[in-house]
């Protein structure tokens, strides 16, 4: 351990808790409890969170908002925050919205207040969709082809994060995951979750003394949903400790794809033209 680095880490794990469940409270909601320009008040922890992050993610990494798009004409529904290859992204702006290529999309995050099991399961079943997009991503190597399917790096990382969840946990992570996933592919499961006020939510393969950021579809049968509870002994915020570990980890190993611009322009080789001799 080196106490520098803990100690500033920490103190930004306080500034960050604080101004997201409680200063954003004090500006954004009136003395009737009433939230007041809800819009800005998702921008405002929106913001919170990139400042937050942006620290811990690697150099060519950066943090943005709007959608993603493919090559094939789909579009994800507008993201909170888009975690992107600065090197390797052309980011098209109109006005006041951007529009991110998925090839260059490293990972996606949800902020959300407080969550019940349905808005939880809406949040989850978004992040999966904007996964999904990945899969349009066409094979750009013989040698190790692109597959979201079978590599848990070509797939993009989801984060959700959140102020708390009112339901209990030890009574629902048996079935709550199993249940919101029926019938969609382990590939397109989340990342992480992390509730500032319950715990971070991520992967155990009930052998080993590590966690995973990730689902690792070799070990379908093995891997299972756990909780980092809040410590109550010793540091208090353990939980949000080992969800910035995870979340570097995760989002400086995803796949960043070559942008083919001209699969997005739709152009052709024109018919007439003229060839030197």
């Amino acid at each position: 351990m080196n106490a520098i680095f803990d100690k500033l880490v920490k103190a930004k794990i306080d500034q960050f808790e604080n101004e997201y469940i409680n200063l954003s409270k004090q500006i954004f909601v009136n003395s009737d409890g009433k939230l007041i320009h809800p819009g800005e008040f998702g921008i405002y922890r929106e913001k919170l969170i990139k400042n937050f992050l942006e620290p811990f993610l690697p150099a060519r990494l950066a943090i943005g908002n709007g959608f993603i798009i493919t090559s094939k004409d789909h579009i994800s529904t507008q993201c909170d925050i888009i975690i992107y290859d600065r090197e390797h992204a052309p980011v098209i702006e109109n006005c006041e919205q951007k529009f991110f290529p998925v090839e260059c999309v490293a990972g996606v995050i949800e902020a959300k207040s407080k969550l019940t099991k349905y808005t939880l399961k809406d949040a989850l079943i978004k992040l999966s969709n904007t996964k999904k997009l990945r899969e349009d991503i066409g094979d750009y190597s013989e040698v190790s082809p692109f597959n979201t399917a079978l590599k848990v790096r070509d797939q993009m990382t989801t984060f959700l994060i959140c102020e708390s969840i009112d339901f209990d946990i030890e009574k629902e992570i048996g079935s709550l995951f199993s249940d919101i996933y029926a019938g969609i592919d382990k590939s397109l499961f989340h990342n992480m979750i992390l509730c500032l006020n319950n715990g971070c939510f991520l992967y155990h393969d009930g052998t080993h003394p590590i966690y995973h950021s990730y689902f690792d579809y070799k070990k379908d049968g093995i891997f299972k949903n756990e909780c980092i509870l809040p410590c109550e002994l010793g540091y208090a915020k353990e939980h949000i400790l080992c969800f910035l570990n995870y979340f570097y980890m995760a989002i400086g190993a995803v796949s960043i794809m070559d942008l083919e611009i001209t699969n997005y322009l739709g152009s052709k080789r024109l018919s007439k033209t003229i060839l030197e001799n």
